[in-house]
């Protein structure tokens, strides 16, 4: 009996997160190792007041949005992200799409201490290249998150980066969105395995 899309697209989604690779400084490294350096990164961040800087285009950049929010409000890192549209048409009308966002991180003054993250599916767009490249001249921590072609630029560009293997955008974006997710619950001790009641975001019954 054939399975039904939904099996098929969950399975390949499972896929997915295991054929993932992960790379520091363009050598591919163990997940372990990975998420310890991530988590290691993050608790430097919180620790010492510094800035996430997330950015995406199209769905990766609701994904940066989303990211931005959670990070701040549920981590307590300070994060943002270019969603304000008319800022970004200044920037981009003023000096080109493809330098928007790094002209955001100058005006937001990025420091080394602080760490930038990009969403790209396919890794190449110009304007999340451009941000990583920039970074590196600068020596500010990245971390990439790619997939389609294993040869995309934001591996290479990126201190840090998480790339997926898969041929298709919603498989690629929404493997993303888990590697996100788990990095911020993992930094807040969150275990949906060891729980026996249920996060609650309201202020009047918070619950993390």
């Amino acid at each position: 009996m054939s399975k039904e899309y939904y099996e098929k697209y969950i399975e390949n989604i499972h896929l997915g997160l295991l054929k993932s690779q992960f790379f520091i400084d363009n050598k591919i490294v163990s997940p372990n190792i990975f998420f310890k350096n991530i988590k290691s990164s993050l608790r430097d961040i919180s620790e010492n007041n510094n800035n996430i800087f997330f950015f995406g285009n199209g769905a990766s950049a609701a994904f940066a949005n989303h990211m931005a929010l959670d990070f701040s409000k549920n981590g307590k890192i300070k994060s943002k992200s270019l969603s304000d549209s008319a800022f970004l048409t200044a920037l981009s009308n003023d000096f080109s799409f493809e330098r928007a966002m790094v002209e955001y991180l100058k005006i937001e003054c990025v420091k080394k201490n602080d760490l930038v993250i990009t969403i790209s599916s396919s890794g190449n767009s110009q304007n999340i290249v451009n941000v990583l490249e920039y970074c590196r001249t600068q020596g500010i921590n990245t971390l990439a998150l790619s997939g389609l072609k294993s040869n995309n630029k934001s591996i290479k560009s990126a201190n840090n980066s998480i790339y997926v293997p898969m041929k298709t955008y919603g498989m690629v974006e929404c493997i993303h969105q888990i590697f996100l997710h788990s990095i911020l619950d993992e930094f807040m001790e969150i275990f949906e395995w060891d729980r026996g009641d249920f996060q609650n975001m309201d202020s009047s019954n918070f619950n993390l």
